[in-house]
């Protein structure tokens, strides 16, 4: 689902674009004095600590077999301090954190990366600042099992008076009402898979907004991005955007229009209560000069309710992908459209169409069951999702789950043939176990 048959050799690419970046001791102690700072003045800080454990089995067909180890077994590590204060009008936030991977995983990616077989995103995974106007990331682990960073994913100040608002910083926006998909959230949108959506990774742009009251608001953002090459500010991939939010006759309206590397979006979004649910859609237009435009959709129907004195809680969404491909066939000739978006982390899918099914089931107050099911209508591949969370204590939350794809060769989830009756692309199954600590 996340990977295709890209041609480009990014583990290569990885290691020519390092560059000299901020000191990884100035970066932390400058953090800890500002955290010390905090807490002396009132701030409010806070932060988390979370591992995960991945076991994945890929099979004798899969080109991560051939690669790699087969099971793969996979260690992550997220840790975060924050500090935030709000006065007289001011805010001001800073986030510090470290994210690390170990395992056989990794050193698959590195080595399907130098096949050239891996076109989305880095090898890694883990952010960098390469295009970022600041550099505020210090990749202090890259060896060939382990990758770790230490990075600032938020260091912002605004300032609000009467109706308006102006921030300046490294921060996060989400525009748009997918609930697995998304069309016009168009800057770091997380994966339709994605289990910990807590924080968006941040970027360095200019964000305002103006409310309107009882009426709606008006919000821009001006988002500069450097060649990752030159290191040099380049207005074609910059991102420019405004949106206005209004609500009239029972219906919440967004109409956005933005420039995105250098290619026009006008997109619109929709709100509505339907009796005791809700529904929502996106359509994004992409001017594409030269060849058709695209577009993107989603659109998705969510529900509440109460069966056998349990809380519950479903939705079903429709999303097209007007990059993606039509036929099987395609998938190893993608849309260079589309394998942009693959690199960028805007697109998470090869294919046209998809349909997700999701569900909540409250067994008792503090532990949930979550279950995902996105279907490929082109090609009749799945993937499967199910996880527990487990509230264990007032600041620790256990989550246990598993991926299972499902899908024949040559479909997205049932294996993408790297070269006729050859080894197959595709997610593996997994089993992952996850804890959570929040302070």
């Amino acid at each position: 689902m996340m990977q295709n048959g890209g041609m480009n050799n990014i583990g290569e690419t990885h290691r020519s674009l390092r560059r000299p970046c901020v000191s990884r001791w100035l970066l932390l102690v400058g953090f800890v004095s500002g955290w010390t700072l905090a807490q002396a003045d009132g701030w409010e800080t806070g932060g988390h600590l979370k591992y995960q454990y991945n076991y994945t089995e890929y099979g004798a067909s899969n080109v991560a077999t051939l690669y790699g180890a087969e099971p793969a077994n996979d260690h992550s590590l997220d840790a975060r301090l924050k500090a935030e204060w709000r006065g007289r009008g001011w805010d001001f936030a800073i986030h510090y954190e470290v994210l690390g991977l170990a395992g056989d995983s990794l050193a698959t990616r590195r080595n399907l990366a130098a096949a050239g077989l891996l076109a989305s995103g880095n090898v890694t995974g883990l952010p960098n600042d390469r295009h970022r106007l600041f550099d505020l990331t210090d990749d202090f682990i890259d060896e060939p099992r382990a990758a770790a960073v230490q990075r600032l994913d938020r260091l912002s100040i605004g300032y609000t008076r009467g109706n308006g608002t102006l921030r300046f910083g490294r921060q996060a926006i989400s525009w748009g009402n997918g609930l697995a998909f998304q069309a016009l959230d168009f800057v770091n949108p997380f994966s339709p898979l994605a289990i910990d959506k807590d924080y968006k990774t941040g970027e360095d742009m200019l964000y305002g907004q103006w409310l309107w009251s009882e009426v709606g608001d008006f919000q821009f953002m001006a988002l500069p991005r450097r060649d990752v090459n030159t290191r040099e500010l380049d207005h074609e991939q910059a991102s420019y955007a405004v949106k206005l939010h209004a609500r009239a006759a029972g219906l919440d309206l967004d109409v956005l229009t933005a420039r995105h590397y250098d290619q026009t979006l006008l997109g619109m979004g929709v709100v509505r209560s339907l009796g005791g649910a809700v529904w929502r859609g996106d359509i994004l237009h992409t001017e594409l000069p030269g060849r058709d435009d695209a577009w993107l959709l989603v659109t998705n129907l969510d529900y509440s309710w109460m069966l056998f004195g349990k809380n519950m809680y479903g939705f079903a969404e429709y999303f097209r992908n007007g990059f993606g491909a039509r036929r099987n066939e395609a998938y190893l000739t993608p849309d260079p459209e589309l394998v942009a978006r693959l690199i960028r982390g805007e697109l998470f899918t090869n294919a046209r169409d998809y349909a997700t099914l999701g569900l909540q089931v409250e067994l008792a107050p503090l532990v949930n069951v979550f279950g995902n099911i996105v279907f490929n209508l082109n090609d009749g591949s799945r993937l499967m999702q199910l996880r527990g969370i487990w509230d264990a204590r007032e600041n620790l939350q256990l989550m246990a789950g598993v991926n299972l794809p499902v899908g024949q060769r040559g479909t997205e989830y049932g294996g993408i043939p790297v070269a006729p009756g050859g080894p197959t692309l595709a997610p593996g199954r997994s089993l992952f176990l996850r804890a959570a600590y929040y302070f």
